[in-house]
């Protein structure tokens, strides 16, 4: 017996590989920001990029385990050197992308 249609629906399956497009507002322009999520990611072993944006702040895509991605942004929240005023989550379509990259 199947109590979900498909995986999304499982709860179970919540941690599954998941693509998020996050946005930081704040002082995160010239503090090493991008250089900070670019470090964390590859160390996650997470795929995606991050770019600064012309209003100031800064849109980043990240892709894999959803707990690893919510422990990037919990690291970046709480990082002394960096003010994060806002970050605004939303899950995205999953991509077939390898690596992670900073964009200019």
């Amino acid at each position: 017996m199947r109590l979900f249609r498909n995986k999304q629906e499982d709860p179970a399956i919540q941690n599954d590989e998941v693509r998020m497009r996050i946005v930081f507002t704040g002082i995160v322009q010239g503090v090493g920001f991008r250089y900070e999520v670019s470090k964390l990611a590859k160390d996650l072993e997470l795929s995606g990029w991050v770019q600064n944006q012309y209003d100031g702040s800064v849109l980043c895509e990240l892709q894999g385990p959803r707990e690893k991605i919510i422990f990037l942004i919990h690291q970046l929240v709480i990082m002394p050197r960096l003010h994060i005023d806002s970050v605004d989550k939303k899950i995205i379509p999953k991509t077939k992308e390898k690596g992670f990259r900073v964009r200019y």
